[in-house]
């Protein structure tokens, strides 16, 4: 089977992919914004084509003057429509999430911390688990976090956390195979849908300093 053109795959990607990591790694710009991007990029790619195409072809003599083709203004407008709704986005509040486990499973604790649109903690949460394992604590850390949300009212909600493995299983990227950890995961999925815009995002540890904190101060202190 032939491999298509690359223009003919942008055009493809442009109209029928979701685009859901690339949606995630860009936090601001939304599906139509993106797929408005590679249409344009495709534009491009077709011009230059032709161009090399008719740069090949015997020309006749004089100037060449080079003008902003159709497809250029495009993109450069579908890049200023995407930055101008990433800066109109208004901020959302945010949950940061993790969980701790000292032997792997051993004494294990789950904390969170809420933050309001202006940047403000609102809600500190830790609660001791007794043993288990660091999975279930990330996961028991997250559906604290989401209650607590919903129980405040949010409605929009932005979610962190450093546990790359949850955050690919709630995206439907890595299946749930651990029999213990399908009732947190449903759970967690169940509360997610309580909320009218939300986002899950993976973040470094050192961006999670809070929730670490707390669910490491709810072993020690046995919250």
């Amino acid at each position: 089977m032939p491999k298509p053109v690359l223009v003919e795959l942008l055009r493809f990607i442009a109209a029928n992919e979701e685009l859901p990591r690339t949606l995630q790694r860009y936090p601001g710009y939304d599906r139509d914004a993106l797929g408005k991007l590679v249409a344009a990029a495709a534009d491009r790619v077709e011009e230059a084509e032709g161009a090399r195409e008719a740069a090949a072809a015997p020309q006749k003599g004089g100037a060449k003057v080079r003008r902003s083709s159709e497809a250029e203004r495009r993109a450069e407008e579908s890049a200023r429509e995407a930055a101008r709704a990433a800066a109109a986005r208004p901020q959302r509040a945010r949950l940061y999430s993790d969980g701790a486990a000292r032997g792997n499973p051993g004494p294990a604790g789950a904390g969170a911390v809420m933050l309001n649109a202006d940047g403000h903690v609102v809600a500190k949460i830790g609660k001791f688990l007794g043993d288990s394992t660091n999975n279930v604590a990330e996961y028991m850390g997250l559906i604290l976090g989401l209650r607590r949300a919903k129980a405040m009212g949010i409605k929009e909600l932005d979610v962190f956390s450093d546990s790359e493995l949850m955050v690919r299983q709630l995206a439907g990227d890595y299946a749930v195979k651990a029999e213990h950890l399908r009732p947190l995961h449903d759970e967690a999925r169940s509360l997610l849908k309580a909320f009218s815009e939300v986002e899950v995002r993976h973040v470094p540890r050192e961006e999670n300093a809070q929730a670490d904190l707390m669910s490491n101060r709810a072993i020690d202190e046995r919250l």
